[in-house]
């Protein structure tokens, strides 16, 4: 090696003549972070550090020459140890308990005459040894700890210790032995610079103690020296590890020194020329580390390497272009070093790398194939350089191999490192990169959020529909799905109500560049060659599925509710090719999703496809994906996409090999139905069913039940219920008695929905359901469609005498006798469970009487219990059966009722009645309604603009929905009133005053017009005034609540209240 002469510079109090090739090439590079963060440690200590003779002060600056940028290569192998790229760790002042009062102004003067502040210090217990009866003493400063033979010395030398008696005296006492007890001074002090620190952790010995290792390069010694210190408790052992990491970190980073010596540099690059070519023209990392366990097999017993095995010696770490070499040095009796033990691995070999966070110790493990792995327990207080260092060295060696093998290799805490949340809550970076790909396709931002609450897999990741827009474009939903590419921090992904028409149908495979999505972020999920092929060939809608559910292996559920509710899509063949068929179209987000569950390649075992129209190839590919896998679903709904009875019957073939693991099945609304004997043999085995939902699904009536929740056997466990809709369908007599049965066992206390709507059930069903329940259920009971006036009315004294759920559904109920409906008011205005209540289309046979007007208001006026209220008529039904005029008077009960939130009253043609006012009173006066819903009610423009005029009265409503529909029939019927008026006119003059008359018309119908939308336009002012009004945002509704609220438009901090359901018995069982 040419070595050329270089200028000495002064080490441990001598000079040494170092080759200037072997200096550090980053010197100059570390200059301005190293000069930079001098002013840490001024911020710590109360007094100046320049009267120390530190090594910084003591070296003589030399000039070195700056590497030059030649390939990435060299730029990985000659990185310089004394880089800190892997720590990344904020600056920060160092929180200190005071140990004298700010303001005093005391100097103490240290070992070297310095004025230091005290970081932390404590009495220590002494040895279990009658030669000592003083304790001694702990002093941790901004440059050194300290340990004193006596508290009495540490005054001497900080005499601001006694001023903070209290200060002290608090710190909890410990145990503290020496292992050099040769090492400290006459007068009984152990200085440790703490620059010289190499590392500081935990004691892993056998000793019964809560203790620390603190070893440093000790220049005396010229070897690595420990000192062992106990603790009595766990608390003080972290505490002073923390003070002692993070006051290491300042100074170090005060201070221009380099990790490794430059002696100690010369002499292992000379050890290394003989068994590696590379290390002559490559530089080195060289860091000081503390074995903390033996990692070399000695001849000798092994009661010998117990004590004592790192005695007299110093250990460094290396890297050259190939290897990782672990050297020791051990000192001569002439306190000089000798040639150092080599033991060195080749870097390819490395199997795992354990990296403790807020820890200094690590594990490196090579292995040779087909041999034992090799086990390196190491610390350091450069451990973040270090495996930094190796994760470049592994990326520079193997270029060709995916990212996935490094990820299983460079482990934290011992498990695969997660995803890191760059900016806070960047949600595993899936706002950084969602935001760059927004900007880089130039497209607006999209609506979305992240549920934490009512979701089955948390989190959830929850793209809301387009404020401004009427949908996405095909740019913003690529971004959406790209930014989600392999994001491992979502557990589930809702597209509910998103139009993916932008992308229906759409091919890029000309124009693209880039392969498509094959293999997952952690490499365990693959697709085959075929499989690859047959993604690379469809439409782009086709890979951003797949990419979403083979990338991340995290998602468990998506829900694609109504994202391609148009037209169906040409089905996809066998071999991949789009042929359309009259007979055999398909949804196209159903072929992505079958390719991953029929190879394995996916977790996602849940889906919602309600809504997308199915074709008789997604049918088919379903059903068998279902059957060749049994066993794996969890979540399947296909609710309202247009299911015939064969294409309903094929897949329910399918949904029996999955029975044994369904949590949630919902094959309502579609225009098919199954026997009930047929589904009853599914549905008997689905014990783990939590939400079942079959309404107008079934037909046909069998003996027994339709399924069997409960069981009187032991070996029999009943379900846990939480969603139970069997509408549309006539329920017989032993399924009513099961659900009878198991709404009485602890098991049901978790069934929060109960829906028979239009099952047949009579009164006396009705009256055994109400009975069963019990007071104030938290449950949602729908009964609504049913004969419930035939049998028995029993179930009205029920609700009177408070024996209902909390919410019930009484809508289109048909009763025949205005006595039993003005029953019906008089129990709810006395009811206390009831807080939810639809009654929509809900009424007396005939219009509404007098008496029947005077207990609608009493229902108002006493009633301090419901908080939502529908009592809209059905659009459907004739204007006799509204309730109509008798409305409008019995709106005064409503003036001082402060309980009641939310209540929507459409279809009632209110317009039609001769006196509104109590209704624009109620409005203008009542304190408790936050949302009001009177569209459909056919108000003409005069009675609007009135609307719209008591409405800016009242400061508490933040929903009151427009219509455009109501605009319109105001327009028609000015438009009506106006021919009316004009047919007496003269039919002689009917040609000449045509024209005029059709002007008039014109000018009036644009008049009513813009006069509607000026008060449309004052009334989202008032709203907005309201909503922004701070005193209604303490407003809280429950989730139900909400979402029958028909309101796009709700105000954004209108966050949804969870409901804590009570396990076991109800909370209202005292008001029976």
């Amino acid at each position: 090696m040419d070595l050329r002469p270089a200028p000495q510079r002064i080490v441990e109090g001598r000079e040494l003549e170092i080759p200037k090739t072997q200096r550090r090439a980053s010197f100059s590079a570390m200059k301005a972070l190293r000069l930079r963060s001098l002013s840490i440690s001024s911020q710590i200590s109360s007094s100046s550090e320049t009267d120390l003779p530190s090594p910084v002060t003591s070296r003589r600056r030399t000039l070195t020459k700056r590497s030059t940028f030649e390939t990435v290569k060299e730029d990985l192998i000659r990185r310089p140890s004394g880089s800190s790229t892997g720590d990344n760790t904020e600056r920060a002042s160092v929180s200190t308990r005071p140990t004298s009062p700010s303001g005093t102004g005391s100097r103490g003067t240290s070992i070297f005459g310095d004025s230091l502040a005290i970081i932390k210090s404590g009495p220590l217990q002494p040895e279990t040894s009658i030669l000592k009866t003083k304790k001694e003493f702990l002093v941790l400063t901004p440059l050194a700890l300290i340990k004193f033979k006596s508290r009495s010395a540490a005054i001497e030398r900080f005499p601001q210790i006694s001023v903070s008696s209290s200060s002290v005296g608090a710190l909890t006492p410990v145990d503290s032995s020496s292992s050099l007890k040769d090492c400290a001074a006459a007068a009984g002090e152990l200085y440790i610079p703490l620059e010289k620190i190499v590392s500081a952790f935990n004691d892993e010995g056998t000793r019964p103690s809560f203790g620390i290792e603190v070893w440093w390069s000790d220049p005396k010694c010229a070897a690595f020296t420990c000192l062992q210190v106990d603790f009595s408790l766990p608390d003080d052992r972290d505490e002073w590890l923390k003070q002692i990491r993070h006051t290491i970190k300042i100074r170090t980073k005060s201070l221009l020194e380099e990790p490794t010596p430059c002696d100690i540099e010369a002499e292992l690059k000379r050890a290394l020329e003989n068994t590696q070519t590379e290390s002559r023209d490559a530089q080195m990392e060289i860091y000081p580390v503390i074995p903390r366990r033996p990692f070399t097999r000695s001849k000798s017993n092994s009661s010998e390497l117990k004590k004592g095995w790192r005695d007299n010696s110093s250990f460094y770490v290396a890297f050259t272009k190939n290897f990782c070499v672990l050297a020791r040095f051990t000192k001569c009796s002439t306190n000089q070093k000798v040639n150092p033990s080599l033991v060195q691995f080749g870097l390819v070999t490395l199997s795992r790398v354990n990296v403790i966070l807020n820890d200094e110790r690590f594990d490196l493990i090579f292995r040779l194939p087909l041999e034992k792995s090799k086990k390196l327990e190491l610390s350091s207080r450069h451990h973040r350089n270090i495996s930094t260092k190796l994760y470049k060295l592994d990326t520079y060696l193997k270029p060709a191999w995916p990212l996935w093998t490094r990820r299983e290799v460079f482990c934290i805490d011992g498990e695969a490192p997660q995803m890191p949340l760059p900016n806070g809550q960047d949600y595993g970076g899936f706002r950084t990169t969602l935001e760059a790909f927004i900007e880089g396709y130039d497209c607006a931002s999209v609506e979305w959020i992240v549920q934490w609450k009512n979701v089955r897999h948390p989190p959830q990741f929850c793209l809301l529909e387009p404020k401004g827009q009427s949908k996405y474009t095909a740019h913003q939903l690529l971004a959406v799905f790209r930014a989600l590419r392999f994001n491992d921090f979502f557990k589930s992904l809702s597209f509910c109500n998103i139009d993916f028409s932008g992308l229906s149908g759409a091919f890029d495979n000309a124009s693209r560049l880039e392969s498509t999505v094959w293999l997952s972020r952690t490499g365990k999920r693959s697709l085959t060659k075929n499989e690859f092929e047959l993604v690379e060939n469809s439409s782009v809608l086709f890979q951003e599925i797949v990419a979403l559910l083979l990338g991340t292996e995290s998602v468990r559920h998506i829900d694609l509710s109504n994202v391609l509710s148009g037209e169906l899509a040409p089905a996809l063949s066998d071999n991949g090719q789009y042929v359309p068929s009259p007979t055999s179209q398909g949804c196209e987000v159903v072929p992505p999703v079958l390719l991953l569950w029929k190879s394995l390649q996916t977790r996602c075992n849940s889906i919602i496809l309600d809504g997308n129209p199915l074709g008789i190839s997604d049918i088919a590919g379903l059903t068998r994906v279902l059957q060749n896998r049994p066993d794996f679903l969890r979540t399947f709904s296909v609710s309202r996409c247009r299911l015939d009875e064969n294409a309903l019957i094929l897949l329910w073939e399918g949904l029996h090999e999955q029975r044994s693991t369904l949590e949630s099945l919902n094959v309502s609304y579609n225009s098919g139905r199954i026997e009930a004997a047929k589904a009853s043999e599914t549905l008997n085995d689905a014990g783990k069913l939590r939400h079942l939902n079959i309404a107008y699904s079934i037909k046909g009536n069998f003996n027994g039940p339709l399924f069997r929740p409960w069981s009187a056997t032991s070996s029999f466990q009943p379900w846990h219920l939480e969603e139970l809709d069997l509408s549309g369908w006539k329920v017989n007599f032993d399924t009513l008695c099961g659900i009878m049965k198991y709404v009485e066992l602890n098991e049901s206390h978790s069934l929060r929905r109960l829906a028979l709507t239009n099952c047949g059930l009579s009164g006396e069903m009705a009256t055994g359901i109400l009975c069963r329940l019990g007071a104030g259920r938290d449950m949602h009971v729908l009964l609504s469609e049913n004969p419930l006036e035939v049998g028995s009315t029993d179930w009205i004294d029920l609700i009177e005498g408070n024996e209902a759920p909390k919410m019930i559904d009484l809508d289109m109920i048909q009763f025949q006798h205005e006595s039993n409906f003005n029953r019906l008011l008089m129990a709810l205005a006395h009811n206390k469970t009831i807080e939810f209540l639809s009654m929509v289309g809900t009424g007396p046979p005939d219009r509404a009487s007098s008496k029947t007007s005077e207990l609608l208001s009493r229902f108002f006026e006493l009633n301090d219990t419901l908080q939502f209220l529908d009592l809209s008529g059905y659009s459907g039904k004739l204007e006799d059966g509204h309730l109509g005029w008798g409305l409008t008077g019995a709106m005064a009960g409503l003036k001082q009722n402060i309980t009641l939130r939310q209540l929507r009253i459409r279809n009632h043609d209110l317009g039609a009645a001769e006196d509104l006012s109590e209704v624009y009173r109620v409005l203008a006066a009542n304190k408790g309604l936050a949302m009001l819903d009177c569209r459909h009610n056919n108000f003409n423009h005069h009675q609007f603009a009135k609307l719209v005029h008591a409405f800016s009265f009242n400061h508490q409503i933040i929903s009151f929905p427009l219509s455009d529909t109501d605009r319109e029939y105001a327009v028609q019927k000015e438009k009506q009133s106006f021919f009316q008026h004009n047919t007496q006119s003269d039919k002689t003059f009917h040609t000449k005053k045509s024209k005029s008359v059709e002007n008039r018309l014109e000018g009036l119908l644009e008049w009513v017009e813009e006069f509607w939308e000026s008060e449309a336009k004052k009334a989202r002012e008032i709203l907005q005034r309201n909503r922004d009004n701070s005193f209604n945002h303490s407003l809280e509704l429950e989730r139900e609540y909400i979402d029958a609220w028909d309101d796009k438009g709700l105000p954004s901090w209108l966050v949804p209240t969870s409901k804590v359901r009570e396990k076991g018995k109800h909370l209202f069982d005292g008001i029976r």
